[in-house]
């Protein structure tokens, strides 16, 4: 990647992602005081006072997993429930809670559990290694603040997760997207903020061609400069993040060579197909060398930092580079896949990289995720992939909604073509791919996204709790071996999804496996007995708007920049700048992904974001709708639900325990920037529709006049709701003022201008729509 401009966007970017407000707040344990509970603990139930000591017992690191979690634990006690402990018990009978290492043999790293002996007087907590100890402090700190006390009822019983590895991206600020170091992450001490959402895999972009120092014949050519530097970085970050149980998985990327590249000329046969429109060409998995080189590359990794995970592989539309991925005619340029089926080809990289690893770290895991990989193996299911897949060594991971259409109660069926907050059922792909993993032993992974979606890319989660609550049932109702709950452009914020997703993994016998119990149990904590009800039915208006969404888009418009994008009425000249703001275009970072590696054109080159034409259509073909289009219908309805939410949250706020004043604060601003996002989508989109009937009916002079009076109501329309985009544009850029988890400018997987500088470039935008264009087109649209 050349050294432009990019590199020192980026870094201080970082720099100023890692000094914000946000940031600290998702690095840092939980704090504020939780409300004492409206009942006490049942009865029988053994519970801590200020008489309770804490300590370790067993041949524990000083400042080890145990140790840290020990420590965890009683800072939550102190802080969140006033609950002092005392030191080490001292001799006698004092009441303790005791964490014991107790080494046992495991299956692997990923084989997690603890066990509760429960008595009066005394907690013990028995772990086999000090991650499992770390683990189990996390646990009751998650279960004492739900509970508002720290109890446990009676007993003996073992605990652990009903999924053994939950991969989701890092901390908000953290590893994204980009395939760019975040500078300092390797030395960070806040990954137990991961483990307290239940992650233990955390993805981080890999490109293997950063990490090759001095490859065998024929590959020289391929070494990097800072392959030794970068293995050392890669190596402190594994140590680091390892120390609290949560691994490193390398989200693999092959090389990605220009196609006129040297090494192609030195080693014909490991010339692959060309990809993204000859943009970049693969390395050819079908040449055995070039097999072989793929998967040492990769092992090679393993060897120099067990402490790595494992890999995540991207087999479908990006990510681990084979020949069919991208070239668009099934490797028709290479003589050597163009003969064989792509399946194949892809289950032998997979197998053959899988062994690889594990060869060197047998607790490594390959998920292989064959993400939009229909355009290659034109097989919806990818029922012939799986079936080549090796069971005994790697995961396969399927979205729990993709590729699939959701018919709604307006007539249309939405498509969902990647990650959605509005479908709330498994796809038949989904569950026809647990079947076929199931009949195999292969085992299962199922990818969901818990904070955000496609829908709505601007904020850090989306307080629609239904939906996320129904989501998570879904996933656990698969009985999958894995979970991918967060992909890259979603870092962890420790949001209310994130913990329906805690207790779907380790809930059982606990009140809070039922998910619905639940919500209500993070309602009365984070928001106080007496607002909770007023809570719930805020998300509840929220979920059922989500609903209505009616199509799915990438980083543009409502879906992006939510209230700030300008109301164009030159579509012809907009997309290419057409005197817009400089703040309207932005550069995005993960289309990167389809050059070459050492292209940095996508890092630093402008696009629009936002709609110059219409960007919605929901044609229904069921009902009494059926023939018309019910986009904008759903789009409106959508914004009144709302904003139905967003007023019932505010008239909360007399109500909120004080306590839990600030963190009412954060989900009030985010729930009311939202609803004015999806009141702005609405206005958009019906002013440029207005705009291209009256531009359909004015081009001629015959025309124009024919239609004056229609033109002149529906510019007058236009013009109501330029006003009302101004006065939404103006509300939101008081609300956003100071508040860093919206600005768009700390996103990792983007550059763009801040959340302010956009909002404020569409007031001036709008301002001078209506004093000047507006009048302007009424005058002309007059003349004939």
């Amino acid at each position: 990647m050349a050294e432009r401009s990019f590199e020192q966007e980026w870094n201080s970017k970082v720099e100023r992602v890692r000094a914000s407000a946000f940031w600290q707040q998702v690095s840092s344990p939980p704090a504020a005081p939780i409300p004492a509970p409206g009942a006490p603990a049942p009865a029988g139930s053994v519970t801590l006072n200020a008489d309770w000591h804490a300590c370790l017992e067993g041949d524990t690191e000083a400042a080890g997993p145990a140790a840290l979690g020990l420590d965890d634990l009683t800072r939550f006690l102190g802080q969140r429930l006033g609950l002092q402990l005392q030191g080490r018990p001292d001799p006698g009978n004092a009441p303790r809670l005791v964490f014991r290492l107790s080494p046992q043999p495991r299956a692997s790293r990923w084989d997690t559990r603890f066990r509760l002996d429960v008595a009066p007087g005394a907690i013990r907590v028995t772990g086999a290694t000090e991650a499992d100890l770390l683990r189990a402090s996390v646990y009751l700190s998650n279960l004492w603040g739900l509970q508002g006390r720290a109890s446990l009822p009676p007993g003996r019983r073992t605990v652990r997760p009903a999924v053994p590895l939950h991969i989701g991206a890092d901390l908000w600020g953290g590893f994204c997207t980009t395939q760019a170091w975040v500078h300092g992450r390797e030395t960070d001490d806040n990954w137990l903020e991961l483990a307290r959402v239940g992650v233990n895999a955390v993805p981080v972009m890999t490109v293997i061609e950063d990490y090759l120092r001095n490859p065998a014949a024929p590959f020289e050519l391929l070494t990097h400069p800072r392959a030794e530097e970068h293995r050392a970085r890669l190596a402190r970050l594994a140590r680091q993040s390892a120390r609290y149980g949560v691994y490193i998985v390398l989200m693999g990327y092959n090389p990605k060579l220009a196609p006129d590249h040297e090494q192609f000329s030195r080693y014909p046969e490991c010339a692959g197909a060309t990809q993204s429109g000859q943009a970049f060409r693969t390395l050819c998995s079908s040449d055995p060398l070039t097999l072989g080189f793929l998967a040492d590359a990769w092992a090679g990794l393993f060897e120099e930092i067990p402490e790595l995970g494992g890999v995540e592989a991207i087999t479908g539309g990006e990510g681990f580079y084979h020949c069919f991925m991208r070239s668009g005619g099934g490797a028709a340029d290479c003589p050597r896949c163009s003969q064989r089926d792509g399946s194949h080809v892809v289950a032998e990289l997979v197998n053959t990289t899988a062994a690889a690893i594990q060869h060197q770290v047998p607790d490594a895991r390959l998920v292989t995720w064959p993400y939009s990989a229909g355009h290659w193996s034109h097989d919806r299911d990818q029922e012939q992939f799986i079936a080549r897949l090796d069971p005994e060594r790697v995961i396969f991971q399927s979205e729990i909604d993709k590729d699939s259409v959701d018919w709604r109660e307006a007539g249309y069926a939405k498509n969902i073509w990647d990650y959605s907050m509005s479908r709330v059922t498994p796809s038949p792909r989904v569950r026809r791919q647990r079947q076929l993993c199931r009949s195999r032993g292969l085992s299962f992974s199922v990818k969901i996204e818990c904070n955000n979606s496609i829908e709505c890319l601007n904020v850090p989660y989306l307080p629609v709790l239904c939906n996320q609550q129904a989501i998570w049932e879904n996933a656990r109702s698969l009985r999958p071996q894995a979970i991918h709950s967060r992909w890259m452009f979603d870092g962890a914020c420790k949001s209310p999804s994130e913990e329906l997703g805690y207790w779907a993994v380790w809930g059982r016998d606990t009140p809070y496996a039922n998910l619905r119990a639940l919500t209500g149990a993070i309602a009365r904590r984070d928001f106080g007995a007496a607002a909770a009800p007023a809570v719930l039915n805020a998300w509840e208006r929220c979920s059922e708007g989500m609903r209505h969404h009616p199509q799915l888009d990438y980083y543009v418009g409502s879906y992006f920049v939510g209230p700030g994008q300008p109301l164009v009425l030159d579509p012809s000249s907009a997309q290419s700048g057409g005197g817009l703001d400089p703040a309207f275009f932005g550069r995005f970072y993960w289309q990167w992904e389809t050059s070459a590696t050492d292209d940095d054109t996508a890092l630093v080159t402008g696009k629009p974001l936002f709609y110059a034409a219409p960007g919605f259509r929901a044609l229904a073909r069921r009902g009494p709708n059926r023939g018309r289009d019910v986009a904008l219908d759903e789009l409106q309805q959508m914004a009144r639900l709302w904003e139905r939410g967003a007023r019932r949250l505010q008239a909360a706020g007399s109500r909120i325990d004080p306590a839990c004043r600030d963190r009412y604060d954060q989900e009030l601003v985010l729930m009311q920037f939202l609803a004015f996002t999806w009141r702005s989508a609405a206005n958009v989109e019906e002013f440029l529709r207005l705009r291209d009937e009256i531009r359909g009916h004015s081009a001629q002079y015959w025309v124009r006049a024919g239609h004056r009076r229609e033109n002149m109501r529906d510019l007058k329309r236009m013009t109501a709701l330029a006003r009302d985009e101004l006065d939404i544009a103006r509300q939101a850029l008081q609300l956003v003022r100071g508040v860093d988890f919206l600005d768009l400018s700390l996103r990792l997987d983007m550059g763009t201008a801040s959340t302010t500088e956009i909002l404020t470039a569409k007031i001036a935008q709008v301002e001078h729509l209506l004093s000047t264009e507006l009048p302007a087109w009424r005058q002309e649209l007059l003349r004939w």
